[in-house]
């Protein structure tokens, strides 16, 4: 009979092998139209960007917790336990960055045309290549302790460290509570700029429905905009984004306290942990026009 344990390890795989099936078919997809040319937009690099840092996010997930189902006698050295939980933590920095920079660019494509707004858009393709630069750059550096205090369970030698399932924190060296509230923060900052382009996208989308109500009720079959479509489509990746993190706060809290211990809260924050990047393919698939429409029932 399956353990409750095995049960969720099954829900978890399920779900990390559909998210980079589903991100690699995106990442496939959005090279193909952006080398062939076929109707580019400025957000398209930072789709193909997002798509591909979901997928090796997802991967070096999957790499530590199936050693630690499937290996039970196996335990990571140091250098891979760092290695593996330093990219870990990038890719989901990259993702998050990536999210917020994908709200930002669409909020500057489908602001009104004036002066200002014109010079805007014409500028913005060219800072996208820089953006993501910087948020490489960035992401590099501010998970750089983890190889400094982060130890496979093969060097556990002190009693003072927070377990990470397969590897563990030096608690005597770094405070779990400055790494959780030194992440908090920058989550905070991207979060609160996905919030703000959400809100700008939101307000605009509503004054366009005001704007084009009286066209709706002569030409019932009138479509919206790709830019429109693209809009609600990123609107959405960003309420998933959100949904999911606010959904394992607690979860990660609980953890905090009960110091790093296996508990119902590791596996439900194991799960949501790959949530967002296991779906946002799939949202992007269902309402992204550029994409050909037989794609879309996958």
């Amino acid at each position: 009979m399956i353990s409750h344990d095995e049960v969720v390890w099954i829900i978890y795989f399920v779900e990390l092998i559909t998210g980079v099936l589903g991100n690699s078919f995106l990442f496939c997809i959005y090279n193909y139209n952006f080398i062939a040319g076929y109707k580019k937009r400025p957000i398209d690099p930072i789709l193909i960007h997002l798509a591909f840092v979901n997928v090796m996010f997802l991967l070096f997930r999957g790499i530590s917790q199936m050693i630690g189902v499937w290996r039970q006698g196996y335990s990571l050295n140091d250098i891979e336990c760092k290695l593996i939980t330093y990219f870990q933590r990038v890719f989901r920095g990259l993702s998050l960055s990536s999210t917020s920079l994908l709200s930002v660019f669409q909020a500057i494509i489908i602001s009104p045309t004036s002066l200002f707004w014109g010079k805007v858009k014409s500028k913005a393709p060219n800072f996208v290549l820089p953006c993501g630069l910087l948020c490489w750059i960035f992401n590099l550096l501010i998970d750089v302790f983890v190889l400094v205090y982060v130890t496979g369970p093969r060097n556990n030698t002190t009693k003072e460290r927070m377990n990470w399932g397969y590897c563990s924190l030096d608690t005597d060296a770094m405070s779990p509570l400055k790494v959780v509230i030194w992440k908090t923060l920058y989550d905070f900052i991207f979060v609160a700029i996905m919030a703000c382009s959400s809100i700008y996208m939101v307000f605009f989308l509503y004054r366009h429905h005001q704007q084009v109500k009286h066209i709706h009720h002569t030409s019932p079959s009138l479509s919206a905009s790709p830019e429109i479509q693209a809009t609600k489509s990123i609107l959405l990746l960003v309420s998933s984004f959100v949904c999911f993190n606010a959904v394992s706060g607690p979860f990660i809290l609980h953890i905090e306290r009960s110091k790093g211990a296996i508990s119902w809260a590791y596996y439900v924050s194991t799960i949501l942990s790959v949530s967002f990047q296991s779906v946002s393919p799939f949202v992007l698939l269902s309402s992204d026009t550029q994409i050909p429409r037989p794609f879309c029932v996958l």
